[in-house]
């Protein structure tokens, strides 16, 4: 059997007090997480260098450089990145930031909408579709527990 070819990205469930940053792609118009595919030559270096980098581009310096990012995943899941059309497997974070740094949110041209919901009641099939729901669903119910 041939192996697949699938991309690796990471996912950063972006925290504040009881809530967490979603995003909604402007291309695909569905629900997103901040993060993205790993560039060349990155999956070498420290993967948290990496997460920084997607922080960066998509919500800001402000927000990236205040970010705690949790130095372990939180849990892996498969992902379907719609752009490529390759399959992915999607690393899981944890980052936090205080609620004052919650307004420092500055979208690049990737999104166009951002909402900080509930982490225990928001509802994911109101936005996230196919793996990314499940990944929503499943950081619901680990925080929970």
């Amino acid at each position: 059997m041939k192996p697949a070819l699938f991309q690796i990205t990471l996912k950063i469930f972006l925290c504040s007090e009881d809530r967490f940053l979603i995003l909604k792609d402007a291309a695909a118009q569905v629900g997103d997480l901040p993060g993205g595919r790993f560039g060349p030559g990155e999956i070498y270096r420290p993967w948290l260098e990496s997460a920084r980098r997607e922080l960066s581009e998509e919500l800001g310096a402000t927000v990236a450089d205040a970010a705690r990012i949790e130095a372990e995943p939180r849990f892996y899941f498969p992902h379907f990145v719609t752009e490529s059309g390759y399959e992915a497997l999607g690393i899981a974070y944890r980052a936090e930031i205080t609620p004052e740094l919650r307004q420092a949110v500055r979208l690049s041209p990737e999104h166009d909408w951002f909402d900080w919901v509930s982490i225990a009641d928001y509802n994911p099939a109101t936005l996230f579709v196919d793996h990314l729901h499940d990944a929503v669903a499943r950081f619901q119910s680990v925080h929970r527990a």
